[in-house]
């Protein structure tokens, strides 16, 4: 009998704490290789305090590192508002501005151990590179051409489509929809689909989500693991056809193309050929992997902290695509606004910092030198979760 009452008091103490917590609406985060677990998740419209802490343990994808000993802590309603021209929206504003470029150098400057797998060899310039855009477009990312070696007589060249990878637009209104968890409820939809060029990114979906992610697609820049792997359905999947895609595999620093076609790090060739053979007139592109470690070696020489030796995001080498046909790029939930909600997609239920500050991709230098690079007001980015890049002036590069 004795047990039995201690039970029923463990039991009802156990009960107690479990509906405080979920009257705090707090999300707790248990980062180990096995169990992550969501307390409470408010159901309101309004964003509760968002509480995470990490672990060391490796998962699958990596996870948000933080100090043993130290939380990451926000009260956004503290920093939300809706009225720009004021001077209390202003001050919140500049204060969560200064917790999110803070937070971001301080990730930048975190010791990473990620090995070189890519064999990159870098050199800091000894002369000034120039402005961010300037350097950025010198980059020249782009897609492989059939008319250049070895395609030219090479079986993949046979498959690489003929028409431009944007067609005929120049001088376009463009956006970057990134996947950010913070784009639910944010009702951009109808902002997106106004741009002449919408730009997603691997298996994100529109269906369901139109109002806050719209419905128009242009294009989507796809990384090699979701053109190979099945249960991503690259040749069955809707959201793949009427559109253009832009696939790309990094392969290593400075490799030859023979090189790299013959060792990609996820044979992306095979499925490439089957789309390509099913739907001959669907444009269907490669982008050329020297350009992406051209784009890696530009984020470095403008970043003064060495950076992780790995491919930047597709993001990032969107981002390079659009430059030569845009007047300007719009990329929307890139930089974290006061709608961050811990999320990592839109679309699912995973919670993990790692995806808006970065663990595996150099992500938090992208975002700093997107943030250099932004034409908008603070409010438009870090409320309305927009940054503007205007590129109508890189003939004066």
């Amino acid at each position: 009998m004795k047990r039995l009452i201690e039970f029923y008091t463990l039991f009802t103490l156990l009960l107690t704490v479990c509906h405080a917590l979920e009257r705090r609406s707090v999300f707790y985060v248990k980062h180990n290789s096995t169990e992550k677990t969501q307390k409470s998740v408010s159901s309101s419209d309004e964003k509760p305090t968002l509480w995470l802490k990490d672990h060391d343990a490796p998962r699958i994808r990596p996870h948000f590192s933080l100090t043993k000993t130290s939380n990451f802590l926000f009260d956004l309603n503290r920093y939300r508002c809706s009225e720009p021209d004021t001077p209390d929206c202003s001050n919140r504003t500049a204060l969560f501005r200064a917790k999110i470029i803070g937070e971001l150098r301080k990730r930048l400057k975190e010791p990473f151990t990620d090995g070189d797998h890519y064999q990159v060899r870098y050199s800091r310039p000894s002369l000034p590179v120039g402005g961010p855009v300037c350097r950025m477009q010198q980059a020249n990312v782009r897609v492989l051409s059939w008319k250049e070696p070895p395609f030219t007589w090479n079986e993949i060249g046979s498959y690489l489509p003929t028409t431009p990878l944007f067609g005929d637009v120049t001088n376009g209104s463009c956006v970057i929809v990134a996947s950010a968890g913070s784009l639910k409820r944010s009702q951009l939809g109808p902002f997106i689909d106004g741009h002449d060029i919408v730009m997603r990114f691997n298996h994100a979906p529109t269906e369901g989500f139109e109002a806050d992610v719209g419905s128009k697609t242009t294009i989507r820049v796809v990384n090699s693991q979701v053109v190979t792997k099945p249960e991503f359905r690259l040749l069955t999947a809707p959201l793949f056809r009427n559109v253009t895609i832009a696939a790309w595999d990094p392969g290593k620093f400075d490799q030859p193309l023979p090189e790299w076609l013959a060792t990609p790090d996820f044979n992306l060739f095979d499925n490439f050929k089957k789309f390509r053979s099913t739907q001959p007139q669907a444009n269907f592109h490669i982008i050329d992997p020297r350009s992406i470690w051209r784009a890696w070696t530009a984020l470095q020489d403008l970043t003064q902290v060495p950076i992780r030796k790995n491919p930047p995001t597709s993001g990032f080498i969107g981002l390079g695509l659009l430059m030569p046909v845009c007047r300007y790029i719009d990329i929307v939930e890139y930089i974290p606004s006061t709608r961050m909600n811990g999320l990592c997609h839109y679309y699912d239920e995973e919670l993990n910092l790692g995806c808006t500050f970065g663990a595996w991709h150099p992500l938090a230098a992208e975002k700093l030198l997107v943030f250099q690079m932004n034409a908008a007001d603070d409010y438009s980015v870090f409320q309305q979760g927009t940054v503007r890049i205007r590129t109508d002036h890189l003939d004066r590069c």
